[in-house]
């Protein structure tokens, strides 16, 4: 079975995007592996908050709404 683990800034963890990345994640695999595979597909989505994540050595900071993502 196909387990993806995405690890997301949680102020980008909204509902429409939830859904987007568990949608096409998993039409990915399918496209690949083919149609018996989406069943069988299994997404995991961690949000955690900006400052929690370490990015080149310094905390994170929430990201700011970039053009095209699904708000």
């Amino acid at each position: 079975m196909p387990f993806i683990d995405v690890r997301i800034f949680e102020e980008r963890l909204t509902p429409p995007v939830r859904d987007a990345l568990i949608g096409r994640l998993t039409d990915a695999v399918v496209e690949v592996l083919g149609a018996g595979a989406r069943d069988q597909t299994w997404i995991v989505l961690t949000g955690t908050p900006a400052e929690r994540w370490g990015i080149g050595g310094m905390p994170g900071t929430p990201p700011a709404t970039t053009e095209g993502e699904t708000e």
